[in-house]
């Protein structure tokens, strides 16, 4: 039988009596009684026989049941423990004032029920315990709380770093590649090698932006920018980048655009991506001289699309959760991919107010996903901002590179040498102020983690002499990182690798929109 002590405070030892009478009636549990006649000896008694309640009365002769809740608070200023007030009139207002005061019941003295004096007493002690033990969870939930946020916090840096230091090797290569692949006197069997070279590097480069925007997904920060989209326009673009892939399997690709309005309001990046995503595994999994088909239709306000292959298909039961992280939408031993495409492509689409949704019949019959997006009202819309300003209009602009990976700063000088510019090189962010401050750029392009500070500092550092026209190009990636560069005054974030005919068509976009010194 559990034991309990019960404090019973009152200048009456009748009532003391009556009270230990009717809680020794309690079959369940086994009474201490400890006594007191004073507030002053019952704070005593409290301290020294630790009870697991207290019953007192309200007005004694050196004090009131206030007094004594007043003076029972621990150091944090609660009270630490249930108390039962016995009230001579049953006055409301005096009950009302004892039980803000802290105490979990109030009877009144004349003649109380044994079987009230019991149930008060335990329900005093049971209110206390869960009030302990909801403070005891909220504490834990906070703590839990603060770690995960700590853990979250510590994971986005991880990546962000993580992404750095895979994207900077790769850096060098794409730029040499992307800027000698066009090159009218390459050898074909060289373009064709160059060619290659780019596509897996642009293959390893997605495969880290999707890692890092699986990340956004989860934590309910994938951005995206909304203005009039042409998404026809996304689909050709999507078309150009897996054209080889339709080619090197010899897959017939029949397209019938037919969507009176295209225009839809979302972040042409970001549908490019989706599409992208899903031609790509249209020509991963349909077999040599297969075919894929890509629609478009209106539906009252809304664009439907639909992407159909004649592949491998997709078992049944797997449809339901192909959109999920890390589930490869349909294994093969020789297929590519860590299952992140359809989850990225699932939060674009939601993220547009739109719905997808995949059908097939199972292996060997292929697979069509239907897409639907709200429109909006066609006009002016975004699609491929590639500059299109001949390039002879900004040819002998000097451009100062701040890199401090050697081969990429090598790799970037060269290609931009080439391209007609005048180009200077540092490796960090004293080099670099020393350079521009004896001969100014016309526009610098700038790595953000520098050995000696970042990109923003050095940028903030050239701002308090003049205006500067400058590229951020870093392996830094997050939204927080484009937002900083912004906020810097960056007029432009590309996140490495860059290919280079995308960061040469921004330069002379910049140069040409420049003001002349």
């Amino acid at each position: 039988m559990e034991q309990r002590t019960l404090l019973i405070i009152d200048e009456s030892p009748d009532d003391r009596a009556v009270v230990a009478g009717h809680v020794r009636q309690d079959a369940s549990f086994a009474y201490r009684i400890v006594e007191a006649a004073t507030v002053e000896e019952g704070l005593a008694r409290l301290h020294d026989s630790q009870p697991d309640c207290v019953v007192l009365d309200d007005y004694m002769p050196d004090g009131s049941a206030l007094d004594f809740l007043r003076a029972a608070r621990d150091e944090s200023g609660r009270l630490a423990l249930p108390t039962v007030i016995f009230t001579g009139a049953g006055d409301p207002m005096s009950a009302v004032a004892l039980m803000k005061a802290g105490a979990q019941d109030c009877l009144v003295k004349t003649d109380p029920a044994a079987d009230a004096i019991r149930l008060a007493v335990n329900n005093a002690i049971y209110k206390m315990q869960t009030e302990r033990q909801l403070e005891a969870q909220r504490a834990e939930m906070e703590r839990l709380y603060v770690e995960a946020h700590s853990a979250n916090a510590a994971k986005d840096d991880f990546l962000a770093m993580l992404s750095h230091e895979l994207r900077t090797p790769l850096t060098p290569v794409l730029a040499l590649v992307s800027s000698t692949v066009n090159d009218p006197t390459l050898a074909p069997d060289l373009r064709e090698t160059f060619a290659m070279i780019q596509r897996n590097v642009e293959l390893e480069a997605r495969l880290i932006d999707d890692l890092l925007d699986l990340t956004q997904i989860a934590s309910g920060r994938l951005k995206m920018e909304c203005n009039p989209v042409d998404v026809h326009r996304c689909i050709e673009a999507a078309l150009d980048v897996v054209h080889a892939g339709f080619e090197d399997k010899r897959i017939t690709l029949r397209t019938e655009l037919a969507a009176a309005n295209s225009a839809v309001s979302g972040d042409f990046a970001r549908l490019n991506q989706m599409l992208w995503n899903l031609l790509k595994n249209a020509v991963k999994f349909t077999g040599p001289h297969g075919h894929v088909t890509v629609t478009t239709a209106n539906e009252a306000d809304t664009l439907r699309i639909e992407i159909t292959d004649d592949g491998m298909g997709i078992d049944p039961a797997r449809l339901a959760t192909i959109f999920g992280a890390f589930s490869p939408i349909r294994p093969q031993p020789t297929a590519t991919g860590i299952g992140l495409g359809l989850a990225i492509t699932r939060a674009i689409v939601e993220g547009h107010g739109g719905t997808i949704r995949a059908e097939s019949d199972g292996q060997g019959h292929g697979a069509v996903f239907r897409i639907a997006l709200p429109t909006c009202a066609a006009g002016p819309v975004v699609g491929d901002a590639a500059a299109q300003t001949p390039e002879l209009a900004v040819r002998g602009k000097t451009i100062l590179v701040v890199e401090d990976h050697e081969d990429t700063r090598r790799a970037l000088s060269r290609a931009l040498r080439r391209r007609g510019f005048g180009v200077t090189a540092a490796g960090s962010v004293a080099a670099a102020c020393e350079q521009y401050f004896a001969a100014p750029a016309d526009l610098v392009v700038c790595d953000i983690g520098l050995p000696d500070g970042t990109g923003w500092e050095l940028l903030e550092k050239l701002h308090a002499h003049g205006p500067v026209q400058a590229i951020a190009v870093s392996g830094y990636g997050m939204d927080h990182d484009l937002e900083k560069s912004r906020a810097a005054g960056f007029a432009g974030h590309l996140t490495k690798p860059v290919d280079f005919s995308r960061l040469e068509s921004l330069i002379v976009e910049k140069l040409t929109a420049a003001p002349a010194k």
